[in-house]
């Protein structure tokens, strides 16, 4: 994520005019700041006129990169590389003849642009219930692959019931992000030392809202975007409060976060035990 935000910086300084299709992150305070630098967020690449277009961290379909070419616009990609690696195997796949499964969330950016190298034809399911009602995969060859963001456990549990389906042939590929799987380890660690949780990140960040699932099995947890978001009463009678937050959100937001927890902890609303310290990730 920070690297999507370096180049769209460095994009904002050399070029007059640079629009960015869709939010280029999921986190409202990042993306209120670079439309102060003079970012455009559009919906519709005819809403994108003249200039640079920017590709958001989740990546677009390759008939969006020929819309862009078409229109005679410069592109700056800032596709996340772990997204880039799914979307070529989603590609490489479709190609060979394997029937694509993309699990994820069917409206989320990054599927629609995964679906988009699986030449449209990919199926996308959230759960193992949904994967035990595709249809046409008995006898077929298939390829499941994952949207970056989500739990490696869920993802494992839909892949099985992919299996059971009886598929000719059935290759799971692991497109989860290194360090999505890697703060989810540490946050669901964290969460079994500590009374209460505090995620922040944006509402509509996949990584962010995985946090908390996997937080919410163990403990108390809740979702923050700001230090405005955050309640006295989930902290009372806590001994200890564990702090994560997802890829997207920068360390301005997160210490702004620890200071607020930090001061009610003092007024208060806080009670630790002898050892006196919150935990962050």
């Amino acid at each position: 994520m920070k690297r999507a935000i370096a180049m769209a910086e460095d994009a904002l300084k050399r070029h007059a005019s640079v629009c960015s299709l869709g939010p280029i992150i999921h986190n409202a305070q990042v993306v209120e700041r670079l439309s102060g630098m003079g970012l455009r967020i559009v919906r519709d690449l005819k809403r994108a006129h003249g200039g640079t277009v920017l590709i958001s961290s989740h990546g677009a379909a390759p008939e969006v990169f020929r819309g862009i070419r078409k229109r005679g616009l410069a592109v700056v990609d800032t596709t996340c590389p772990f997204v880039s690696g799914a979307q070529k195997i989603a590609g490489t796949m479709s190609r060979d003849g394997y029937r694509v499964v993309i699990v994820g969330e069917r409206m989320h950016p990054e599927v629609k642009a995964l679906a988009g190298f699986a030449s449209g034809a990919a199926v996308v399911v959230k759960n193992t219930a949904e994967a035990r009602r595709v249809r046409g995969i008995e006898g077929k060859k298939v390829a499941v692959i994952s949207q970056t963001t989500q739990a490696i456990d869920k993802y494992l549990d839909v892949a099985r019931a992919l299996l059971r389906r009886r598929p000719r042939e059935i290759r799971i590929f692991n497109t989860i992000c290194d360090d999505t799987a890697r703060r989810q380890r540490a946050a669901s660690g964290l969460a079994r030392r500590v009374d209460v949780m505090v995620i922040i990140g944006g509402r509509n960040s996949a990584n962010t809202n995985r946090l908390l699932e996997v937080c919410r099995r163990l403990n108390a947890s809740y979702l923050v975007e700001t230090e405005a978001d955050l309640s006295p009463q989930w902290f009372k009678g806590s001994r200890a409060v564990g702090i994560a937050s997802g890829a997207s959100t920068p360390d301005w937001v997160i210490a702004k976060v620890v200071n607020k927890i930090k001061i009610l902890k003092e007024r208060g609303c806080v009670v630790h035990g002898k050892r006196r310290t919150a935990s962050r990730l």
